[in-house]
């Protein structure tokens, strides 16, 4: 049985593009469901029996019809040749507040053939045409899911996490002694597993994780474990294999440097899974760092910089060091032509950092970085132009909670991006 394996889809992230006149959809949309449309063709490709998605289909809980539209075909491409699909919800499908709807209902609601919803912890059976697949699911864990409001009112913080882990423990051990041993299984979680490396989803998470022991997935007649949540693909296991695949498209420059893609699950024997990860085309993002305080001329500096990265199609950000004479000589005009001259989609900054200055600075002219500016920008734009510079981990804190309040203002009709 072999099962094509995504999760974060993220649809709706709409940073560092703009919108197609001619079509109404925003690029970074485009980005995001090319993507998605790549992963099916190599799953469609290897002949996969079944599609897993774990986790995080859409940026938050309210995605808007367009986004709704536009995932709803690619679920109708792959029930239309009958292969059966999984969704697990994710923190950014779900509402922290309990009763409201996720994002994903609607195929619930509709009770959508072959399509499955795991919005709670519980055991599936898929049909496939290789035969029965069990699935194990345990979708994001909120606090109201698992515990009473007593329980809630009555528990500490940390009193409250011993709770959930111990549920989800006893949930886990459970389903794997009620699964049968002799059919194909595989647990999906939406989570953070002890010892995985985060990259920058950091600063896109919403509420605080729960971290799971790698051991309470590693359970017997387990075959895979089918991560979601974190962004940087990553094995974490071989005995059952642990992995995350990934998301399939960048979201900022924190993640200038990840592959991402999906995974090929192949459930041979019991216990003998094997997987593979595939690269997909992710949009590049490029960050072009130049120090010129030690140089005569600049802009040649700057522009040769320039001319020695590939920008075609990528979201380019350029940082100079500059002294304060050289603040001048430093045209950002001419500097965002040369690199949409050079085939960028998009110029996300222009940054002139000057030494011994009161602070760095966007300069006056660089309009490129109005362009599709959002609340959440403009504040990460603020942070980098500190002086001293912030540490990273301390951007990533500080947008996180910017992350947490937009989010909850998307509840109230309010639009973070």
């Amino acid at each position: 049985m072999r099962l094509l394996h995504l999760a974060d889809l993220h649809i709706g992230i709409e940073n560092y593009g703009r919108v197609d006149p001619a079509t109404g959809l925003h690029s970074r949309l485009r980005d995001y469901l090319e993507r998605l449309d790549e992963a099916i063709d190599i799953g469609l490709d290897a002949g996969v029996d079944a599609v897993l998605i774990a986790g995080d289909v859409y940026k938050n809980r309210t995605p808007n019809p367009t986004q709704q539209r536009e995932f709803a075909r690619r679920i109708h491409r792959l029930r239309a040749i009958g292969l059966p699909v999984l969704i697990l919800t994710g923190n950014h499908d779900v509402s922290p507040a309990a009763g409201r709807a996720h994002a994903v209902e609607i195929f619930d609601a509709l009770a959508v053939d072959g399509v499955t919803i795991a919005d709670r912890p519980r055991i599936h059976t898929l049909h496939t045409r290789s035969g029965p697949l069990q699935v194990i699911a345990l979708p994001w864990v909120t606090r109201h899911a698992l515990l009473t409001r007593e329980e809630l009112r009555m528990a500490s913080f940390l009193e409250v996490e011993t709770m959930l882990i111990e549920r989800v423990e006893r949930f886990l051990r459970q389903a794997a002694d009620d699964v049968d041993p002799a059919l194909p299984t595989v647990l999906t979680v939406h989570g953070t597993i002890d010892g995985a490396t985060f990259g920058a989803e950091r600063q896109v998470l919403l509420g605080r994780d729960l971290v799971y022991p790698r051991s309470l997935v590693a359970l017997p007649n387990v075959d895979y474990v089918a991560m979601g949540h974190i962004h940087r693909h990553q094995a974490l296991g071989d005995h059952p294999p642990i992995v995350y695949p990934g998301s399939i498209e960048r979201i900022d420059f924190g993640e200038e440097g990840e592959d991402k893609g999906c995974v090929i699950v192949d459930l041979g024997a019991k216990g003998e899974a094997q997987w593979r990860f595939h690269k997909l085309s992710a949009r590049p993002f490029v960050t072009i760092a130049v120090d010129v305080r030690g140089v005569s001329d600049p802009m040649e500096s700057v522009m040769s910089a320039i001319g020695r990265r590939s920008l075609r199609g990528a979201v380019v950000r350029v940082k100079i060091e500059a002294r304060p004479e050289q603040e001048g000589m430093v045209r950002t005009e001419a500097i965002r032509q040369a690199i949409e001259e050079a085939g960028a989609s998009f110029v996300a900054a222009i940054a002139v950092e000057v030494e011994r200055s009161a602070r760095g600075r966007l300069t006056r002219d660089d309009t490129s970085v109005l362009d599709g500016l959002t609340p959440r920008r403009a504040l990460e734009l603020y942070l980098r132009q500190k002086t001293p510079p912030l540490a990273e981990e301390r951007i990533a804190a500080l947008l996180a909670a910017a992350d947490e309040l937009l989010n909850e203002g998307d509840g109230m009709g309010v639009q973070s991006q």
